[in-house]
């Protein structure tokens, strides 16, 4: 039995026998005087219950006081923050102060809840708390961000699946593992497990983004063996493309070497523009980002592509919410990646009828994501690892160099580009941009992303 409840009927048995006693001694007492001359008898009948109204008065104080002294001892123990002098126990019980002791207490762990709650939303990682029959009991900012629906089942998730919701419920404690989610984000997640006194054991998984990382560590490879090869191979072609030129003045007489060195010429020159396209790779221009109204881009974009889009008959959308949507960006170089991937679109949709192109702009936890669906050939699933390559491609007379350009454009200004497939058909590219609210976040991303040096950077798009 809890020995509080032990303490609170002693106390009760305690003053109800007294009371009792005091009433029947002053009854006696009247009766003795109205009734009989036994004065004495009477006074000291009185006495008695004088003595025992004190007693139980002494009884109810020391009850006071132990109380008071609970209740200091309840809010010292649930606050780090020491009582001030004003508030602590003071001889006597007064209902005043031991409400205030308990409002002190009570405010001091609001106010510690709050911060712990306010921390938890400041962390990049999304954290779920889950119960052990698999509800989810809390979760931070970035967790609702990620579901993008109400969070009360872990595995009803959407973004999760319940293949992923099941791996991630089966990680021990400890235990790290890269998912993919159902969107082709990768994430590195991570478990622990937690009881607090009275609860159950609950799991805490963490979610990290690592698609930006890995992203920036990849291309900064690609572009160092960009350069390598471009250096070694303009020191070869150059004086090769020079010296055929100068033979073939001299060889115009002789058709048969002159023919040769012709040969020599076109070959050298097409080697040489195969490397300008290494040099797109790898010398993005720095980015020089500003204020970007989404529907204005859009619209400067459609006027750009619309006779395109119209010669070829495809059906082209955007939608832009809210309407005020804006990105911190290059403009020139966020038009250019948009371009890329709507021209990417449009050869995937080139057989499809009807053919649609759709432009989602959404503005959501710092972030505007734009996402490019159409309903093309789509990209076969052996494939699909390898659309950000390089001069990878599927596509006759396909350069391959479209998509990874859009996705330096993103990683140079702190985001990302992903690939899914759409469904039905037809593929999903979203690039991810900084929000224009979040410029600074997006500065500090950018510092410890590769930096890329200055050229042109080519179009050519490839699904």
């Amino acid at each position: 039995m809890d020995s509080s409840l032990v303490d609170s009927g002693r106390f009760t048995r305690a003053v109800a026998v007294r009371a009792v006693i005091v009433a029947g001694l002053t009854w006696l007492a009247i009766q003795l005087f109205v009734t009989t001359h036994l004065y004495a008898t009477a006074v000291f009948v009185v006495g008695v219950a004088a003595l025992v109204a004190v007693d139980m008065g002494s009884v109810i104080s020391r009850a006071a006081r132990a109380a008071e002294r609970d209740l200091e001892r309840l809010a010292t123990e649930g606050s780090d923050v020491p009582l001030a002098p004003g508030m602590r126990a003071r001889d006597g019980f007064s209902a005043d102060h031991a409400a205030a002791v308990l409002k002190a207490a009570r405010t001091e762990r609001l106010r510690q809840i709050d911060f712990l709650l306010g921390l938890l939303d400041t962390v990049t990682a999304a954290l779920f708390v889950v119960a052990p029959d698999g509800k989810v009991t809390l979760v931070n900012r970035a967790a609702r961000a990620l579901a993008t629906a109400a969070v009360a089942d872990f595995q009803t998730i959407p973004c999760f699946g319940p293949a992923v919701a099941r791996s991630l419920l089966a990680l021990g404690p400890g235990a790290r593992e890269v998912i993919t989610l159902a969107d082709g984000q990768r994430m590195l997640a991570s478990a622990a497990r937690f009881a607090a006194p009275g609860h159950d054991l609950h799991r805490l998984i963490s979610l990290q983004r690592i698609a930006g990382e890995l992203d920036a560590v990849e291309l900064r490879a690609w572009q160092d063996m960009a350069n390598v090869l471009a250096h070694e191979m303009m020191n070869s072609l150059t004086p090769i493309a020079s010296l055929s030129e100068s033979l073939e003045g001299l060889l115009r007489s002789n058709q048969e070497a002159s023919g040769a060195v012709e040969v020599i010429k076109r070959r050298s020159r097409g080697l040489m523009d195969f490397v300008e396209r290494y040099r797109a790779i790898a010398d993005l221009p720095a980015p020089r980002p500003q204020t970007v109204p989404m529907a204005a881009l859009l619209s400067d974009i459609d006027r750009l592509l619309a006779p395109t889009f119209l010669e070829k008959h495809i059906e082209c959308r955007a939608d832009v919410d809210p309407p005020d949507t804006s990105v911190s960006a290059d403009p020139q170089l966020l038009e250019q990646a948009v371009i890329n991937l709507l021209r990417n679109a449009a050869d995937a949709v080139r057989d499809s009828r009807p053919a649609r192109i759709n432009i989602s702009c959404r503005a959501e936890a710092g972030f505007v994501s734009i996402e490019i669906a159409d309903n093309g050939c789509g990209v076969p699933q052996v494939h699909r690892d390898q659309v950000f390559v390089p001069f990878f491609t599927t596509k006759a007379g396909g350069s391959g160099i479209g998509l990874n350009l859009a996705r330096q454009v993103a990683l140079a200004h702190g985001g990302q580009l992903v690939f899914r497939a759409n469904e039905p058909r037809g593929s999903v590219f979203t690039l991810t941009l900084p929000a224009a609210s979040s410029v600074g976040a997006a500065r500090d991303q950018r510092a410890s992303s590769p930096e890329p040096v200055s050229a042109e950077p080519a179009a050519a798009p490839r699904e």
